[in-house]
């Protein structure tokens, strides 16, 4: 019925209705990906790390419905790692682990006990994966 038709049109449209912004996505090798308020902290590390020369990019999602899928997987293609900044148990994780190629590249910088995920937290998250440890 219209209710379907509706949805249908909505997950046609998903890449002229997610909205996003995107920073230093060009050469980025570690890519963060965040929602809301996590993204305060995401852009806050995001610079830090680019000034010591590391190469982050940050797709700051605006809308989680519906799933932008192909654009995270269009925008994900070249990086070697993708952490997903989010202040729940991980269900943005989940979704952009079945969008990309490579899940097994997909990691969690999360909060859940209600505290804003930190720049400390995310950049934690960076050191293991960078293999330097915590």
């Amino acid at each position: 019925g219209l209710l379907r038709h509706l949805v249908d049109k909505i997950n046609n449209h998903v890449n002229t209705i997610t909205r996003y912004k995107e920073y230093y996505l060009k050469d980025a090798e570690t890519m963060l990906i965040s929602y809301g308020s996590s993204a305060r902290s995401a852009l806050h590390i995001l610079e830090h790390q680019r000034n010591k020369g590391i190469r982050v990019g940050l797709l700051e999602l605006q809308s989680l419905w519906p799933f932008p899928a192909e654009l995270i997987a269009e925008k994900c293609v070249n990086a070697r790692h993708i952490v997903v900044v989010e202040m729940n148990m991980g269900q943005i994780t989940e979704s952009v682990k079945l969008a990309v190629r490579n899940p097994e590249r997909v990691f969690l910088a999360n909060r859940i006990d209600g505290v804003f995920i930190t720049p400390t937290d995310i950049k934690n998250v960076l050191r293991i994966i960078q293999g330097k440890g915590v």
